[in-house]
């Protein structure tokens, strides 16, 4: 993995995984200001734990460990079912 930067792959899956929880959300609409940022940086912090990976249930559930700031928050959402190690991009499970 020449030239790897694992900041900003856990960047990019954090920030699509959070994007995909809310569109998917139930509950608390109305969010506090920040909450997405809090989500995004809670998810990044898991995710470093585990980069560099080439593992999508690892990469998940990782994912999910940082969502839970928006379950505190009290909204739910469906669970990341897998990451694209390549892209970044989530599969989230069907509710």
């Amino acid at each position: 993995m020449q030239g790897f930067d694992a900041e900003t792959a856990a960047r990019v899956i954090a920030e699509n995984a959070v994007d995909a929880f809310m569109r998917e959300r139930v509950g608390a609409l109305g969010l506090k200001p920040g909450a997405r940022e809090a989500a995004i940086g809670a998810t990044m912090l898991e995710l470093m734990g585990v980069l560099p990976s080439d593992d999508s249930v690892r990469l998940a559930a990782a994912c999910n460990r940082g969502l839970e700031v928006l379950i505190q928050m009290g909204v739910s959402g469906p669970c990341v079912e897998g990451v694209d190690p390549d892209d970044g991009s989530v599969t989230m499970q069907v509710m």
